[in-house]
């Protein structure tokens, strides 16, 4: 009794799956004969459209990420993340670019003012007096006295003290000059208006004479720190702090990078997921009908 039971069950469920019309198939009403002709019918289904996962429109993983790679965020919109992703990705994108721009322009600032600074209390003039003063008494080990002298006769291009002070020298002599003088000088002075210009005036003791505050009286010595001026201390002030305002600008772009790197990412692993989930909710739950229609199907096993 049991197994005929089962049997009835097993033929309203392959009916179920396999609906036949009249004109299709008739069955006889004894289970031996007609399990097999439904079967027989299951087999001779006509072909239909491929699986319905391959016919799901998906994300794809490389237009995501590319969205995100120029424009934080849209990949995330693409991938139909939810909307606060985009959000996050777009404001560190603004904030990456104000904090660039606010402190870019206040690090340019910043730069003109302690250049302005150096061009008012720095000269050259003053620098080159300073060695041409004091060589003389430097040991043959200290400095090519030959060289020196020959440098400083060639040294400046005017004398006249209406024009500033790096157009009347020949820096090129400068630098012949700074030459000859061996291990105690350890730079020679790039043009004028060039980074490191400025920089080396500020940063090296050699370049201490040059400030208006220097005493060179007493001061003869190649190396002698103790002599560095308060103006040499405030300019270096000025430029530390130029130096911070655009290290500050650097962490904005650095965050712009960044942002731009993850959200790729993220977009790409969001669009992948994406399919994934699709696929895997819809992958065998649907099943076409002998009319092309999709219907729900259940699986159902059955040990014995």
């Amino acid at each position: 009794m049991r197994n005929q039971l089962f049997a009835v069950a097993l033929v309203a469920t392959l009916l179920q799956c396999c609906p036949l019309s009249a004109q299709q198939q008739s069955l006889s009403g004894h289970l031996s004969l007609d399990i097999p002709a439904i079967g027989n019918a299951a087999e001779a289904m006509p072909p239909h459209a491929p699986h319905l996962a391959g016919n799901v429109e998906g994300k794809s993983v490389w237009i995501a990420g590319g969205l995100s790679l120029l424009v934080p965020g849209a990949g995330q919109v693409y991938a139909e993340a939810p909307w606060w992703r985009a959000v996050v990705y777009g404001a560190a994108e603004v904030a990456g670019w104000t904090i660039f721009g606010v402190y870019q322009a206040k690090g340019n600032d910043a730069t003109t003012a302690f250049e302005q600074f150096a061009d008012q209390h720095w000269d050259v003039t003053r620098y080159i007096g300073w060695i041409e003063a004091n060589y003389q008494q430097w040991s043959d080990q200290q400095i090519d006295k030959t060289a020196a002298a020959e440098a400083l006769a060639n040294i400046y291009r005017s004398d006249d003290p209406t024009i500033s002070p790096w157009e009347r020298v020949d820096f090129q002599q400068l630098r012949k000059l700074e030459s000859a003088v061996k291990d105690d000088f350890t730079h020679t002075l790039p043009n004028h208006g060039e980074q490191q210009y400025y920089e080396q005036i500020g940063k090296y003791v050699q370049y201490r004479a040059g400030w208006d505050d220097h005493i060179a009286e007493g001061d003869t010595a190649i190396y002698n720190p103790s002599r560095v001026t308060q103006r040499n201390h405030d300019y270096t002030l000025l430029r530390l702090d130029a130096n911070n305002l655009l290290s500050y600008a650097q962490t904005g772009i650095t965050i712009v990078a960044i942002n731009h790197i993850v959200s790729m990412l993220d977009a790409a692993l969001t669009a992948h997921a994406h399919n994934i989930r699709i696929k895997s909710e819809l992958k065998g739950m649907l099943q076409p009908n002998g009319e092309l229609e999709m219907v729900p199907m259940v699986r159902v096993g059955v040990g014995f």
